[in-house]
């Protein structure tokens, strides 16, 4: 649960008190807490979330024993070091000589990209401050400058628009006048105790201002601007035309010695039946209407109704990713759309040991040149990767994956939800440039870290770092011996002290670099995929008087990355959304079929790992 609820203060610290007493050569975990009550209840939590922690841990020690050194009476301090020594098994050559250079590298480095990098922020934060200074005496408080993660992850090109898409399934049929009445007093017209709006980015537009993003107040904001209604069937009044995009198969891949179902064996049985078809309309929906930029004089967002023949409807949310990331939007969704919010996860309190902390952050700082280099050095060569993007998108999901099959097959394997996905993804990626008769080793992957504290009250924002992982796609590697070299990366990444420092230098730097520079500040050049996983609720619910059915999302592509693949989890099913930019692939089919191979691999893990061992 720590890896959801706790702020990183707060994973630091449990995750080295924890480890103090581990057995020798044992593996590293982070710290795990009781579950709390909650919407993450039953979810698995800690093993579904990229929320991590800096860890590192030798080096952690390395800096503990440096600072020993210069302090009087530090007979307290030398015990504990040797104890962590002992209990972590640590050679001499793997503690002083590996770390050691490590430290000099990184701190090497910074000490030459200081003189470089600081004169250039300086003038940057001089005309940040103009520009605000600009903003006030001109605008007033009508206009306010983007926070600087805001504009990172706001930048919009031809190539990638930077809008989240939510996709909920709801049963019976749209009353669009309740449904104004509910986005108003839930999301809209909701203040605080001092009358401000509490969502504020919702009637604001993000544009580009002497320079620099702002959030500019709209004075006439209509909601009919942002909601509309269509009915799919009129809206493709041509449906051979659906002929040339992938048709998905009836029936789902069912293994015969699985237990558990999918939503597919729901959704083809019974009264009232889902209709497939439709499902295949709205992802073509999704990928034609739903990547197309929005008008830059209203606040960037929208809500579509999609009108159904099967007593359903889909609403569509675009959300501009300037208003928030996927944890802040989530607990949107949970905890002011939904007609009865769920209560926010239970946090604790703060660790009162500064010191560790500090010695921490330190450590993350010196090695931070030597990561950001590792970074910028790396370049992936595969079919999914170098072209340029075209901007036109194929958005479409699988069927579901059972939590309950994720979480028997990650027990078994000793690893997390996290791994066994990752690993699947891997295999799906093998797969198909395996049928474009390439050889790919290995994919590098970006996923999002998240640095939100949960303990304070809801405010749209974006708040989270970014890690690569370089996923083993190598047509050598078994299902087993593929994910337990996965979950060997992602304890590696876990470990890694640079996350800490990249968020914080990013967050500083983008607060007075203008629009044109941001641009340039993630580019992602050399990355294949990004990967985001966010968890919803467990339990069932509704919106505006209608019961929620299914639940997705998708992620936007970032250019030159093309690939974007998204896990939601919903009522015990895991929901895998693929964007991939149609430069990438041959057809909408080659994309689902990514999909179908990462179905297919989590099954035979299943076989090999859970039901192969009960035989």
């Amino acid at each position: 649960m720590s890896s959801i609820v706790h702020p990183l203060e707060q994973r630091i610290y449990s995750w080295f008190i924890a480890n103090i007493s581990r057995p020798a050569n044992g593996t590293i975990y982070p710290a795990q807490e009781p579950l709390q009550n909650g919407w993450l209840q039953g979810l698995g939590s800690a093993d579904i979330s990229f929320n991590l922690p800096l860890q590192d841990v030798s080096l952690g020690v390395l800096a503990l024993l440096a600072l020993q050194t210069g302090v009087h009476r530090s007979g307290k301090l030398f015990p504990s070091v040797t104890l962590l020594q002992g209990k972590w098994n640590l050679r001499a050559y793997d503690f002083i000589v590996i770390n050691l250079l490590k430290t000099i590298l990184g701190f090497a480095l910074l000490l030459v990209s200081l003189p470089l990098a600081l004169p250039v922020i300086c003038v940057f934060w001089v005309a940040s401050s103009v520009t605000k200074l600009i903003y006030t005496l001109e605008f007033g408080s009508s206009v306010t400058k983007a926070e600087g993660m805001d504009s990172v992850w706001g930048v919009e090109s031809k190539e990638s628009r930077p809008f989240i898409t939510i996709n909920l399934l709801l049963s019976g049929a749209p009353d669009l006048d309740k449904i104004y009445r509910h986005i108003r007093t839930n999301i809209l017209d909701k203040s605080d105790e001092q009358g401000n709006y509490c969502y504020k980015k919702f009637r604001q537009i993000f544009s580009q201002t002497y320079g620099y993003y702002s959030w500019k107040d709209v004075e006439d904001f209509n909601i009919e601007t942002h909601v509309r209604m269509i009915n799919l069937r009129k809206f493709y009044s041509d449906l051979d035309s659906q002929n040339t995009y992938n048709e998905s198969e009836n029936t789902c891949h069912q293994s015969e010695d699985v237990h558990s179902s999918s939503p597919c064996d729901t959704a083809n049985s019974g009264p009232g039946t889902r209709s497939m078809e439709t499902d295949e309309l709205v992802h073509r929906f999704v990928s034609e209407e739903g990547t197309a930029a929005l008008s830059s004089d209203r606040p960037p967002w929208e809500v579509i109704l999609l009108i159904r023949d099967d007593n359903r409807y889909n609403v569509i949310i675009r959300l501009h990713h300037a208003i928030g990331d996927g944890v802040s939007l989530v607990r949107l969704c949970v905890e002011a759309l939904v007609d009865t919010p769920l209560s926010p996860p239970t946090v604790e309190p703060r660790p009162t040991n500064l010191f560790l902390r500090a010695v921490m952050m330190v450590c993350s700082a010196l090695v931070l040149p030597l990561g950001l280099l590792q970074v910028v050095v790396n370049f992936d060569h595969n079919a999914l990767h170098g072209h340029h993007l075209s901007g036109r998108k194929v958005m479409t999901a699988s069927r579901g994956l059972p939590l309950l099959v994720l979480k028997q097959v990650k027990l078994a394997a000793q690893a997390t939800v996290n791994d066994v996905l990752l690993s699947c993804l891997a295999a799906s990626l093998s797969r198909h440039f395996s049928r474009r008769s390439e050889e790919v080793n290995q994919v590098t992957a970006v996923v999002p870290v998240s640095f939100h504290d949960l303990r304070a009250p809801l405010t749209l924002t974006n708040r989270f770092s970014v890690a690569t992982v370089k996923l083993p796609s190598a047509q050598t590697h078994t299902p087993i011996a593929r994910l337990a070299a996965t979950k060997s990366l992602m304890d590696g990444m876990k470990r890694d002290p640079t996350l800490g420092s990249v968020f914080w230098v990013v967050r500083a730097v983008s607060e007075v670099l203008p629009a044109p520079v941001a641009q340039l500040l993630l580019s992602g050049r050399g990355v294949t995929v990004a990967a985001s996983n966010v968890p919803g609720p467990q339990q069932e619910i509704s919106v505006w008087g209608d019961k929620v059915e299914d639940m997705l999302f998708w992620i936007p592509n970032r250019a030159p990355v093309g690939v974007g693949v998204s896990f939601a989890s919903y009522m015990g099913v895991v929901k895998v959304g693929l964007n991939v930019d149609t430069a990438l692939v041959h057809s909408r089919d080659e994309a689902q079929k990514l999909l179908e191979d990462m179905e297919e691999e989590l099954y035979r893990l299943h076989h090999r790992l859970v039901l192969a061992r009960q035989e």
